[in-house]
């Protein structure tokens, strides 16, 4: 396993990968529902019509689709902070709770998502497994002593994978229950 910093530079390489029994223990539960929630917004892919995909959401202005292409998006903040981490860098400095909505949040969710936004579903789903994949690498990469470590908006790696299993689910639902849809799933 080689865990990889943004400039695609490895930070980690172990020789052999890594062992599930490295994991930190207290990380299992968490990652297991952050993934589980990842999961389920993947096989709404298979499951949901075409046609749905560019209706409206339940979030304001946004079509389901863009939805995903949100979540895509927002990968790479979880990553930046883990990144950091796991250099010697914890984000000690204090930035705004990522679901109270802000101008600053609206911006950078626009951001974020524009290199996403109008692709296709099914690339969209492709690119939520390999940002799943890259997550599950760095969670695993990370030691006792950097679970504990702050992490920007999020007190620590349990509070950050707490925070990206309730933005995944949460969006998940605001697929589901956009307008004129019931709760299929």
């Amino acid at each position: 396993m080689c865990v990889q910093g943004m400039d695609d530079r490895p930070l980690l390489a172990t020789d052999p990968p890594l062992p599930a029994d490295d994991f930190v223990p207290a990380l299992w539960v968490p990652l297991t529902r952050a993934l589980r929630a990842r999961r389920r917004l993947i096989q709404m892919v298979d499951t949901l019509p075409a046609t749905v995909w560019l209706k409206e959401s339940a979030a304001p202005a946004w079509s389901r689709r863009d939805v995903l292409a949100h979540l895509a998006a927002s990968d790479r903040r979880y990553h930046d902070a883990l990144i950091a981490v796991l250099n010697g860098s914890p984000l000690e400095h204090w930035q705004p709770d990522p679901a109270a909505p802000s101008p600053e949040l609206d911006r950078a969710n626009t951001l974020g998502a524009e290199q996403f936004l109008g692709q296709p579903v099914d690339a969209l789903a492709t690119q939520l497994q390999a940002g799943a994949e890259k997550s599950t690498m760095l969670f695993a990469a990370l030691t006792e002593d950097q679970v504990l470590m702050r992490m920007g908006f999020a007190g620590n790696a349990l509070s950050l994978l707490e925070a990206w299993a309730s933005h995944d689910n949460d969006h998940a639902d605001d697929i589901i229950n956009g307008p004129k849809m019931m709760r299929t799933l």
